[in-house]
């Protein structure tokens, strides 16, 4: 989606950042809830049915605030939704995911979203998270990597932005890539719809043809999560340095660059698409 097509509202104000209950905050999670669906729902779907192996949760910060930077594919954000339960269960780090608007147009959903930590995408609720220590999760491609083709799952999209590392350099946080092998074989995209109509009513770019709803649940694909060595970006340069645009490009560059080689190197690895 291009943004200019859309104004998100102004942030939360300041006269809320604050919250007497330690587990909400003035976004809506609510992290009583996360570890009740961690307990049943979560786990059955990533221990029984993606059977999730996950690498490099000791690069996740137990305290303080990071940037996480990942790869997103699916209509439906079952892979941030796995991130999350992973990181609950295996650091106690309750991250929070930058979301596309189109999923808030959607009352219940916006509700559902919100209680499990998710934050309309802008740069000042982001900068809000880290500047209160919290994990950020960013898709730098947006909703054009959530909607690549199957053919393509595996490239990164020319989508990719770079206001992560211009938000990392300016709050003074390392950023942590990761890549998912397998979501996108879960609900794999075959073709797409373009209607202008649906562009304006869900926010979507278009309407995936899919294996949903002719198969009603997301495919048990096999699932590999890798979380990438931190890139301590506020060690190597001053906060002013978020106002470099060269060097904000080639902060993100060398990370897609990366990311890319990482996940293609799964991709060569694993055996099959669901074992």
């Amino acid at each position: 989606m291009n943004h200019a097509e859309y104004s998100p509202p102004d942030p939360l104000p300041e006269s809320t950042a604050g919250n007497q209950d330690p587990l909400r905050d003035a976004f809506g999670i609510d992290q009583e809830y996360i570890r009740r669906c961690s307990r049943t729902l979560f786990r059955l779907l990533s221990d029984f049915y993606w059977r999730v192996e996950t690498q490099g949760l000791e690069h996740i910060p137990r305290e303080g605030r990071a940037v996480l930077v990942g790869t997103h594919r699916g209509f439906m954000p079952w892979d941030a939704i796995m991130t999350l339960h992973l990181l609950v269960r295996g650091t106690g780090r309750f991250p929070r995911f930058l979301t596309h608007p189109g999923l808030f147009k959607f009352r219940l959903l916006g509700r559902i979203f919100s209680k499990l930590g998710g934050v309309l995408a802008c740069q000042e609720n982001a900068g809000r998270l880290l500047e209160t220590g919290q994990v950020v999760g960013i898709y730098p491609e947006g909703v054009q990597g959530a909607f690549a083709l199957h053919r393509n799952a595996y490239q990164l999209q020319p989508s990719w932005r770079n206001t992560f590392a211009k938000l990392a350099l300016r709050h003074r946080a390392p950023i942590i890539p990761f890549v998912n092998v397998g979501s996108a074989d879960s609900l794999p995209v075959f073709a797409q719809i373009k209607s202008r109509a649906w562009r304006r009513f869900a926010l979507w770019p278009c309407i995936p043809m899919s294996t949903f709803p002719f198969i009603p649940v997301p495919l048990p694909s096999k699932w590999r999560l890798q979380f990438m060595p931190p890139i301590h970006v506020e060690r190597q340069f001053p906060p002013e340095a978020a106002e470099n645009a060269a060097l904000v490009r080639s902060i993100a560059g060398d990370v897609k660059r990366a990311m890319q080689e990482t996940m293609e190197s799964m991709v060569r690895t694993r055996r099959s698409i669901f074992f």
